[in-house]
């Protein structure tokens, strides 16, 4: 279940990357060829931003396309593995719980401060800061997913296939 949100969180942030892509070639049009340019599209493209990028952490956990430095990772083998990528998980986890606690502090300060963003759009800064916790939410579950599998693995295997 907890792989599924992360996949359906991980596709609407793609749809939001490519909104971004399209408000953006519009205000370059607004502005350049009509002259008329907008005061939304850099806000809103910025809340898109933060949205698409914290909504994609829980999946790209579960897929292992967080950087990782795996110069020394590669010659562990058997359980030296297993606790190192344990523990790689686990302080993942750690930081995304002191994350979701101060995140959740600070936009529950905006909503009761009633924050705004200081530009003509004005939008609540609660929008902006919800994101930080909603993604770490979904990168702490990830986490206890990607923990429970590691323990039932019996070999860890640090090779990296690129996409590039």
């Amino acid at each position: 279940m907890i792989s599924w949100i992360s996949r359906l969180s991980a596709l609407i942030a793609a749809y939001l990357f490519f909104a971004i892509g399209i408000i953006i070639a519009y205000e370059v049009i607004a502005r350049y060829v009509f002259n008329t340019p907008t005061i939304w599209v850099e806000e809103v493209s910025r809340l898109m931003q933060l949205w698409g990028c914290y909504l994609s952490m829980g999946f790209m956990l579960k897929n292992r396309k967080m950087i990782r430095i795996t110069l020394l990772l590669k010659l562990l083998s058997g359980n030296y593995a297993k606790l190192a990528e344990l523990t790689s998980i686990t302080i993942m986890a750690l930081f995304s719980l002191i994350t979701i606690y101060y995140a959740s502090l600070i936009t529950l300060d905006s909503l009761a401060l009633d924050r705004h963003t200081p530009s003509m759009l004005g939008l609540p800064a609660w929008l902006f800061e919800s994101s930080i916790v909603f993604g770490f939410i979904l990168l702490f579950m990830q986490c206890l997913v990607e923990f429970a599998c590691v323990c039932q693995q019996k070999k860890i295997d640090f090779e990296m296939d690129h996409d590039i």
